[in-house]
């Protein structure tokens, strides 16, 4: 005789009897031991749709839709106690289909006749050992005795006690009070995308230190020392052609050639000094390269839904694992208008490049400088132009002596808690509102993900909780965050730098239609 069983319990034996593992199943089956029990799909998705209802079967459903889950990150479940004998553990063979041989008896779009025909065929599958049909349902019980498929009717005393109506009675009014209550008062949401957020990165490896000496020989080419320094003759010009007389004498420039310290200190210093910046910042650069890339966003709405204001609201934003942190955007390249001399519009884009290599020294070439005629003309104007900043700084002074009040804050806005604002990036931070309007717009907040360290694979979660004075239950929500790292070229950066070098840093472009 074999030392272990199949027992496959249907919907009633999880649904009515009392827990698998208070369950006496060494003097049900003695003799065995170790018992498999095995879930099957039919039973899975008769369980599964009685989940969602109310009243102790959904309670005793979703319980079990519980364990059905553990089987999820495991092959089986342990339910026999430590050290007792039966071994009980549950499966899971959703695989399994119903029997096709014996489909002509049965009618499988009925739940119980696909219960009956899927044990059928587990039991050729595992022939040699004993497999049956656990259940208290007269039906299938028939269906099995029809088709030849063993079967245990499972005793009375497994069963649990009917409820009486009375208590039924309690329950739906203490549910229906309880979701009057809750409809009456603040119905806070948290807006955001519950499937894991993935951010593709990238990571760069250090140059070599051949690479850092043929990108300086390409530096020294592209921007050679210079060894032409302009005149070296004073000289005078007009700065007007064409003008005579007085009008030709108050329009000249002179010519001041470079001196002799200011070609040493270029060709000793200046220069010199940019090559050996230009080998710090080319050692550097893969870190500068990760952390110049745009970073991981995640935008949050907080919504009130509810019939109510929600009054002392505080609500909490924590990142853990990964060594992940959160911090405030920070916005750059803002544009601003130049208008040209015909009138048109064009919008000037400073780009805040956060990597740039340092730009060569310009080497001493001499100037030009206007001719001045009338020094103490410009001197007495230079004083009458010092009255007027005077006056204008005792304006400021007096502004400064005006009193200070603290600004008030509006009861329906949200403000950081006090030592948690993440201008800088933490992993915990908080908002709170003194009454935070129903029906009102939602409230979007955005942080960037960043932390610390080189860039690699990272996992972790945002977690985000609601808490008011008025509302029952806190509001919860769990972002999962993944980081994906993919390999940079750092020497193609460092050739786009040396080319990005001979143009301006600022750029212009047409305004947007």
């Amino acid at each position: 005789m074999s030392k272990h069983i199949y027992l496959v319990p249907d919907t009633n034996v999880l649904m009515q009897c009392r827990q698998l593992v208070e369950l006496p199943w060494k003097k049900e089956f003695p003799g065995f031991e170790s018992i498999t029990l095995v879930l099957i799909a039919p039973v899975v998705r008769e369980v599964d749709r009685q989940k969602g209802g109310q009243g102790r079967l959904a309670k005793r459903a979703r319980a079990i839709n519980s364990l059905i889950g553990e089987l999820l990150e495991s092959l089986s479940v342990d339910i026999s106690r430590d050290g007792s004998l039966p071994i009980v553990k549950l499966i899971s063979r959703d695989d399994l289909r119903p029997d096709f041989e014996i489909q002509a008896l049965l009618d499988y779009a009925h739940a119980d006749d696909a219960i009956v025909g899927t044990v059928s065929a587990l039991a050729k599958e595992c022939a040699g050992e004993p497999v049956k049909l656990l259940s208290n349902d007269n039906g299938v019980l028939l269906s099995a005795r029809r088709v030849n498929v063993l079967s245990h009717r499972v005793p009375q005393d497994w069963l649990l006690s009917a409820e009486s109506d009375e208590d039924q009675k309690k329950i739906k009014a203490l549910e229906g009070e309880l979701t009057r209550l809750r409809k009456s008062g603040p119905a806070c949401m948290i807006e955001a995308e519950e499937l894991p957020r993935q951010f593709n990165v990238d990571s760069f490896e250090p140059l070599s230190e051949s690479q850092i000496i043929e990108l300086l020989g390409m530096l020294q080419r592209e921007f050679p020392e210079e060894s032409n320094f302009g005149s070296r003759e004073r000289s005078t010009r007009s700065s007007a052609p064409g003008l005579r007389g007085l009008y030709a004498h108050f329009g000249q420039e002179e010519f001041i050639p470079a001196t002799d310290s200011e070609i040493q200190k270029y060709q000793q210093e200046h220069y010199p000094q940019w090559i050996s910046a230009c080998d710090e910042f080319l050692r550097k650069l893969h870190g500068e390269l990760e952390k110049s890339k745009p970073v991981p966003r995640i935008q949050i709405s907080l919504v009130n839904e509810g019939a109510r204001p929600a009054e002392d609201v505080r609500v909490s934003f924590s990142v853990r694992g990964g060594g992940l942190l959160i911090k405030l955007p920070v916005e750059n390249d803002e544009p601003s208008s130049v208008e040209l001399e015909n009138g048109a519009q064009l919008e000037v884009v400073l780009h805040n490049l956060r990597v740039e290599l340092p730009r060569p020294p310009s080497p001493p070439k001499g100037y030009w400088k206007k001719v001045k005629h009338f020094d103490a003309i410009e001197n007495i104007s230079s004083f009458s132009a010092g009255g007027r900043s005077f006056a204008a700084i005792s304006s400021q002074v007096m502004e400064l002596r005006r009193p200070i009040l603290p600004l008030q804050r509006e009861s329906d806005a949200f403000y950081w808690k006090q030592g948690t604002r993440p201008e800088y990036p933490r992993p915990h931070t908080e908002l709170t509102c003194q009454q935070w309007r129903h029906r009102s717009a939602p409230k979007s907040f955005e942080f960037e993900v960043v932390w610390l360290g080189n860039v690699e694979p990272r996992k972790g979660a945002l977690h985000i909780e609601i808490h008011a004075a008025n509302l029952a239950d806190p509001v919860t929500k769990v972002i999962p965050i993944e980081v994906i790292a993919s390999a940079g070229d750092t020497w193609a950066e460092a050739e786009a730098l040396i080319e990005r070098l001979k143009k301006p840093s600022g750029l212009l472009r047409l305004p947007k239609t």
